[in-house]
């Protein structure tokens, strides 16, 4: 039995030569952030109003390609190429990455430290704001750094405008702002691998900061008491002290975080957005329970009530009737932050665990806390008060 061959499948011998005379074109290249790889070795595109350039970078592995594509960038940009802002192909330069940075943090972190970012960038790294990210050397930070500590500043001091010296606490605020900036690019974004800088942080003397110690919270408290009539400010207060709570966080306080029946009180605001639990202790537990049932148990809603006796709820609200009660016992330089070195310090000394301490605070690492944590010579101070009785002196 002899069967016909299918037209289809076989193609006649005229075909077969035209075919071998069509000449196939180059296969389409595709590239990812800028980088293709070819025959082992990758290359570099940017693209101007439709048209391609393409260079080698000679590199065979990614961590390199990466780093001559953010070079060959910033050279045409320099020398006003003009690449387009879309996608891959945009070049960005310092000031560009800040103010990505201003925008994707809303929410994440503090109004106030997006405010020190962009005027680290615009102010104090203002003469190479405009350079690409990847041109951002050690010299140039180290350069950016010096001008900054033999530079003066201004600020208003009671209505009345001051200059101030820059300080070398100052200047490691600069570094640390601008490294932030660059873990940013380096993750998530992956704009870079690795940072193009590293510049060594001043070394400054550690001074003892104002704290209220243990045995001068009653004392303290009642100097709040006396120097504030708000009820808002005073449980506030006792609020930063014994839950260690940042003054935003007791404005932000609700009832439906409040525990009643185990007295445990869980931050739904926080600076991190991380709940955490805190106990809360006998005297405060009390205070609570009689500001509960004189709002009419509520089941939700704010603790402390907005316009309570006139008064508004603003940042620093709390920060007058510190400092006065501070004045008062004899403790100058007291603000809001400083409750919660209080309430840390207090539980260090009571013997409570560093990583317990770090957990009620709301720290990731031990080594935040420990800065909240003012130590004193207690031990010393008796020993020489019994040295000097034994003297006679």
């Amino acid at each position: 039995m002899t069967t016909t061959p299918n037209p289809k499948k076989a193609a006649s011998p005229k075909k077969k030569e035209k075919a071998k005379l069509v000449k196939k074109g180059p296969a389409k290249r595709s590239y990812t952030n800028g980088l293709c790889k070819r025959r082992g070795i990758y290359w570099v595109c940017v693209k101007r109003n439709g048209k391609k350039i393409e260079r080698s970078t000679g590199c065979r592995d990614i961590k390199s390609a990466r780093l001559v594509r953010e070079k060959v960038w910033a050279q045409l940009g320099q020398a006003g190429f003009g690449i387009d802002a879309k996608g891959p192909f945009d070049y960005t330069t310092l000031e560009k990455a800040a103010v990505e940075w201003y925008q994707s943090q809303e929410g994440n972190v503090s109004e106030r430290y997006r405010e020190q970012m962009m005027e680290a960038v615009r102010i104090h790294m203002k003469e190479w704001k405009d350079l690409p990210i990847s041109e951002i050397t050690s010299d140039v930070m180290t350069t950016a750094v010096n001008r900054y500590r033999d530079s003066t500043g201004s600020k208003v001091l009671k209505g009345v405008q001051i200059t101030v010296t820059h300080s070398k606490g100052g200047s490691n605020r600069l570094i640390r702002l601008i490294s932030a900036l660059y873990g940013w690019m380096i993750e998530p974004k992956k704009w870079i691998e690795v940072r193009p800088w590293k510049v060594k942080e001043a070394k400054i003397q550690q001074q003892s900061r104002p704290v209220v110690w243990p045995e001068d919270v009653k004392s303290f408290l009642q100097a709040v008491d006396q120097s504030s009539h708000s009820k808002n400010i005073r449980l506030s207060i006792r609020m930063q002290i014994g839950l260690g709570l940042r003054e935003t966080e007791t404005s932000t306080a609700d009832w439906r975080w409040f525990d009643r029946r185990n007295a445990c009180y869980y931050p739904g605001l926080t600076k991190n957005d991380d709940t955490r639990e805190i106990p809360v202790p006998p005297w405060l537990h009390k205070l609570l329970m009689q500001e509960w049932q004189d709002q009419g148990k509520p089941t939700k809603g704010l603790i402390l009530k907005y316009g309570d006796e006139g008064e508004p709820i603003y940042r620093g609200f709390s920060k007058n009737a510190i400092s006065a009660a501070g004045t008062e016992i004899g403790v100058d330089g007291l603000h809001p932050h400083r409750m919660r070195a209080t309430f840390a310090t207090a539980h260090f000394e009571a013997g409570t665990t560093v990583p317990t301490i770090m957990k009620m605070l709301g720290h990731m690492h031990e080594k935040t806390t420990f800065r909240y944590i003012e130590r004193r010579s207690k031990d010393a101070r008796e020993a020489q008060d019994r040295v000097a009785a034994a003297m006679g002196l």
